[in-house]
Order: structure tokens, then C-alpha cells, then sequence
């Protein structure tokens, strides 16, 4: 008498309704005969019950698998055929063990454009396709770096066991690892070390040269994130300056420091492309003697049409205004410090001027059509309301001089930013 061939587990199709299609899996062996899968037909669902294993249930609680939006395909990361029990793949066998061992989730749930929820309650995990794209990925870098290590192991003990036989082994970069290993940063900076970072910077650096490497879209993103990043240094230090209590000519120095260093600040006192020209810009003036030289902090240049400007740096503590009236309670005269900037600013300018031909001989990239004469000095915030009444009313009739304070200025950047990130009111 012939042997009786064992019957191997199978699914057969149990009924179909105008709403479903309904899925058994058989294992006579354990006796085993229970709804194993659902093909929905109105809607964009599939359900999978994890099949047993030698009458074995797959999983400890979980008892479903619904896939909404797919269009009848299934996302990677999952099994599509009950030979392997439905349910997750391998490669995401970690994400199963942590969820066995720590919640007691009955329903998992992959919707294509859902959200990720953990519903403890409910007993129900809720992932999209996306997410479960980026644990994949970083599942399947992990096992292949683990495959990569034990085959250079062997290569490399081969390779001391027969040096003349065996090549040295080579290192290759596995594609999602370093998904993988970005996804355990807490998005904090002090997390890298100086190696760290200038790994990154050359990685980003050698990626940016690369042809098509980033669209359009997301270098455009890239500049915005470090110009925002690089305009918010600049209020810091900012911020910084402004603390210092005391008024010495070091601290004059430390703004015209500052302000060289991000000269792109001028830009937003003009209405013009400007660029910073030159610092410390001899203007002309000196006598026979080779004397009494004219020296401007700062030499302002339109981009387009090339006219100067003049800038004179004072420091945020010089006084403004006078600090009793001239006359009555409200007429305040200008201060010494900035009558003899104004002074000053003017006498370079006029110098330059009158010198223009000589001086500009050998940098003909420079005009000078009426130039504007910019003072940045003091602050709004330390005057009295008199005090700031006539210093409006001295600087709107000052035809040739432009007055700004460093309050004012910071307050320009700031909106500056605010417009760059979308946050003006």
C-alpha cells in the first residue's frame, strides 16, 4: 500500500460577498482551519490574520493587519502570501519583539496617507507608509552591515591566515545606514563631536557638487535654513554688544568689527543694492606735509550704480541728545559726540569730493553722485520722550545726513528675519 502524501498547510477561498472576499488557512496536521485574510471590495482595505505556525500562533497579541490606500498593493516590510504567516517581514522582526515585549497591541494598521498613533487603550498601533518605509530601511542597513561585518570577519581572518592567497578586505558603504544612524539623533548639536561634523560638512560638500544630487527645491530650503541660522548669530552677537555698559573706544571699534563682518546689514538702511567698499577709507584732506589725512569708518557703494555712501560708527552708548533743554522743557540740542560725528561725517565727504579725481584715479570703480552720509549711534530706548521729540524733529530736516540707532538697527535685522521665516504679524 503507497504511502499517504501529508497534506501541506494551504488557504482556500471561503466565500465572496459584494462587500469581500473571504480567505481560510488549513493545517490538518493542528488541526487548524481559520479566516486568514480579506480582499474588501468597496473599499481600499485589506485585512490579514497572522497565520500559526505548527499550531503556534505568529505573534503574542497581535491578531490583525489592515492596509488601507494601497490599490491591492501591499508596502514593503510586509508578508503578501500566507506561506510566511502574513504579517511583517523579517527584516522588522526587532520592531515585533519590542512591541511584544512592552504593549499588548491586538490591530496593527498601515494606512498610506493615515498617521503614526499609538493607541494604547484601543489596543491598536497606527502607521503610515512612510514611516514604515524608514523603519524598513533602517532594519534592513542594520542586518546588512551585521551580514557585511561577519563576511569581512572571515575575510579578514582568511586574509592572516593566508596573506599571499586572501586580499585584504575592502570597506563599502551600506545604503541606509546612515538613515539609520541619523534616526537615533536627538537633534541636538552637542550630540557631535568635532569629527562628527566635519564628516558631515565634507559629506555635504562633496554631495552639493554632484550633478542633480539635490533638486532645486531642497537647496533652495538648505540656503533659507543657514541664512536664517546666520542672520539669528548675528542678533546674538548682537544682543551681546548691546549688554556693554561702558563707552570706550575699544567698544567702537568692536561695532565696526562686527559691522564689517556682516556687512549685509547695510542693505537693509538703503534702498539699494549696496556693498561694503572699503573700512577705514582714506578721503582725501591731508596738507604739503603729507598731514591731517581724512580716514571714514566705512565706504558704502551702490552695486548697480556704484555712488558711495559715507558711514560713521559710533558706539550704542553715545549720547544723543543733551541731557537738560536749551530752552523750556522740550528743545534739546544734539549731543557733542553727535554734532562733531555730524561734523566729521560731512567734512570727509566734502573732502572726497573735492579729491574725487585724484583719489579715484586708481580705483575707477567708485562715483560719487551727492553721496549720502550715514551716522549710527545710540539708542532710542535711552532718551526721555522730550529727548526723542527733537531728535526726530533734528534728523527728519537733516537734508544730507542719515541718523539711525542701534536699537533701530537690530530692529531691522530682526524683521529682516521675521520675513525670511514667515513670522511677521
Amino acid at each position: 500500500m503507497a504511502p499517504i502524501s501529508p497534506v501541506k498547510p494551504s488557504e482556500y477561498a471561503k466565500g465572496k460577498t459584494k462587500i469581500k472576499e473571504t480567505f481560510f488557512f488549513k493545517d490538518d496536521d493542528y488541526g487548524v482551519d481559520r479566516l486568514c485574510r480579506e480582499n474588501f471590495i468597496a473599499t481600499d482595505k485589506i485585512v490579514h490574520y497572522p497565520t500559526p505556525f505548527r499550531g503556534k500562533d505568529k505573534y503574542t497579541s497581535i491578531k490583525k493587519f489592515i492596509y488601507i490606500g494601497f490599490g491591492g498593493k501591499l508596502p514593503v516590510g510586509v508578508n503578501k502570501v500566507f506561506t510566511f504567516g502574513f504579517g511583517f517581514t523579517k527584516t522588522l522582526s526587532p520592531l515585533i519583539n519590542y512591541l511584544n515585549e512592552n504593549y499588548d497591541f491586538q490591530e496593527v494598521i498601515v494606512e498610506k496617507n493615515g498617521s503614526n498613533i499609538m493607541d494604547i487603550a484601543g489596543k491598536k498601533l497606527h502607521l503610515t507608509e512612510s514611516s514604515l518605509q524608514m523603519l524598513n530601511a533602517s532594519f534592513s542597513a542594520l542586518k546588512s552591515k551585521h551580514d557585511e561585518e561577519k563576511i569581512r570577519a572571515v575575510n579578514q581572518n582568511l586574509h592572516n591566515l593566508f596573506p599571499t592567497v586572501v586580499p585584504v578586505p575592502t570597506k563599502k558603504y551600506i545604503p541606509g545606514l546612515l538613515t539609520s544612524a541619523l534616526a537615533e539623533w536627538g537633534n541636538s548639536l552637542s550630540e557631535f563631536n568635532d569629527s562628527d561634523k566635519n564628516s558631515i560638512k565634507d559629506l555635504f560638500d562633496k554631495l552639493t557638487m554632484l550633478p542633480k544630487f539635490f533638486d532645486e527645491k531642497n537647496l533652495s530650503k538648505t540656503k533659507e535654513i543657514i541664512d536664517n541660522k546666520f542672520i539669528q548669530a548675528a542678533i546674538d552677537e548682537f544682543d551681546i554688544m548691546l549688554a556693554s555698559k561702558k563707552d570706550t573706544p575699544t567698544l567702537e571699534k568692536k561695532w565696526q568689527a562686527f559691522l564689517k563682518k556682516n556687512s549685509w546689514i547695510f542693505s537693509t538702511l538703503f534702498a539699494q543694492p549696496v556693498l561694503l567698499y572699503k573700512d577705514e577709507a582714506y578721503v582725501g584732506g591731508k596738507s604739503i606735509d603729507n598731514h591731517n589725512g581724512k580716514y571714514n569708518d566705512f565706504l558704502i557703494k551702490n552695486g548697480l550704480s556704484d555712488n558711495v555712501s559715507f558711514v560713521e560708527i559710533k558706539t550704542h552708548l553715545t549720547q544723543l541728545m543733551e541731557d537738560k533743554p536749551y530752552r523750556g522743557t522740550d528743545v534739546f540740542s544734539p549731543s557733542k559726540d553727535l554734532s562733531g560725528a555730524m561734523s566729521q561725517v560731512l567734512n570727509q565727504r566734502d573732502h572726497f569730493q573735492k579729491e574725487f579725481y585724484s583719489l579715484a584715479y586708481k580705483a575707477k570703480d567708485v562715483q560719487t553722485f551727492n553721496s549720502k552720509a550715514l551716522i549710527i549711534a545710540g539708542q532710542l530706548g535711552s532718551m526721555s520722550a522730550q529727548q526723542k521729540s527733537a531728535f526726530e524733529l533734528m534728523r527728519s530736516n537733516s537734508k544730507d545726513i542719515e541718523l539711525i540707532t542701534f536699537d533701530e538697527l537690530r530692529t531691522k535685522v530682526e524683521g529682516l528675519l521675521k520675513l525670511m521665516t514667515g513670522k511677521m504679524q
